[in-house]
């Protein structure tokens, strides 16, 4: 039972403050949609640092500061060579 909401309508329930902080509420307690919205907040941050060449060198010198990530590094050229 599908029913066509305006735009106009739509405004008018969202300037009711009450019943926004209600479907907030909602929103943060349900662990799956809070998991959308993180991958979607992600998946916008990533494209925003992927294009900033001084943000992006930030995250290199910190990667390249762990010994981990080298070994991570190490472990990808031997995959690369073995293919």
């Amino acid at each position: 039972m599908g029913m066509d909401l305006n735009k106009a309508d739509v405004m008018k329930l969202l300037q009711d403050e009450k019943l926004v902080d209600e479907v907030v509420k909602k929103i943060v307690e349900d662990p799956e949609v809070l998991d959308d919205l993180a991958e979607d907040i992600g998946e916008e941050i990533a494209e925003y640092l992927e294009k900033d060449p001084k943000i992006r060198q930030k995250i290199i010198n910190a990667a390249l500061s762990s010994p981990d990530f080298k070994k991570r590094i190490i472990k990808e050229v031997v995959d690369e060579l073995g293919d």
